[in-house]
């Protein structure tokens, strides 16, 4: 019996100990980034060589790669030769939302609409909407916004009972494959980070990349992310999700990540997305 006692205790220790999450977050970003070494860069001699050697590498070797890479390779199709599909898995013989335009597909911006709850199966819950726009096959604009609230045992030092934390996040992506049953792109934007009503609110410049996985009709596969370092202090907003479409609807459950400093905090999501 003592034993089973003494283990038991063992147990619930992380369950008394664990501090508020979102007040980790916030104290993440309000510290700032506590390395002043500025990277540890090698300031011994011989580095101007050292550079010009892999400026030489780069330029004669690697550019016209990195260029395929990104961009477009030779030989393939740029993005003013698809269309778009009314929504995903609308055409019988292809899946995703590009289509070539010698289809008979005339249809040249897409906007989709997506929503979701999520709560870490605890104290903490909240709501992301997100919206793609696509005026063209190359490039697609979006708008995001991750709210999340905690319900605290005690009040805070503001008299409430619930905390809360925000991330907003603006983007331009390039289209990098667009082919029937895969997707890929990425990009940069502006990401925001709101710790509370009367916090400030701490931005930065961000890299966004993602892709969409066409693997099986009605289904497929959604990843993406976006990374930043708001007051010096690296952040991300990560997500995956298996998607079920519907028509023009989909429903769908995944995971959605935040991580600010060394504090992370995984979500369950479960949410829906309309195309126009």
């Amino acid at each position: 019996m003592k034993k089973i006692a003494f283990l038991l205790a063992i147990a619930l220790i992380p369950l008394f100990s664990q501090a508020q999450k979102l007040e980790g977050l916030k104290n993440a970003l309000e510290n700032g980034s506590s390395n002043g070494n500025g990277g540890g860069r090698d300031n011994g001699g011989g580095g101007g060589n050292n550079y010009s050697i892999w400026a030489d590498l780069f330029f004669n070797i690697a550019l016209e790669p990195t260029w395929w890479l990104l961009f477009r390779g030779p030989n393939e199709m740029p993005a003013n030769e698809f269309g778009f599909s009314e929504y995903p898995y609308a055409d019988e013989e292809n899946s995703g939302t590009y289509l070539p335009l010698d289809m008979g597909n005339e249809k040249r911006m897409s906007l989709q609409l997506t929503g979701h709850v999520q709560t870490d199966q605890d104290a903490v819950f909240g709501g992301f909407l997100q919206a793609k726009w696509s005026p063209n096959r190359a490039f697609t604009l979006e708008a995001n916004h991750l709210q999340l609230f905690e319900s605290l045992d005690e009040p805070n030092s503001n008299g409430e009972e619930t905390d809360q934390f925000s991330i907003t996040n603006f983007s331009f992506g390039y289209n990098r494959v667009h082919h029937s049953k895969f997707q890929l792109w990425w990009g940069g934007g502006l990401m925001l980070l709101n710790p509370g009503k009367e916090s400030l609110l701490y931005g930065s410049p961000t890299f966004n990349m993602g892709f969409t996985w066409f693997f099986k009709r009605p289904l497929s596969l959604y990843a993406d992310g976006q990374f930043g370092f708001p007051n010096g202090v690296y952040a991300r907003q990560h997500q995956a999700r298996l998607q079920v479409h519907l028509k023009r609807f989909m429903v769908y459950a995944g995971y959605q990540g935040t991580k600010v400093g060394d504090v992370s905090l995984p979500n369950a999501a479960l949410g829906t997305g309309v195309w126009f």
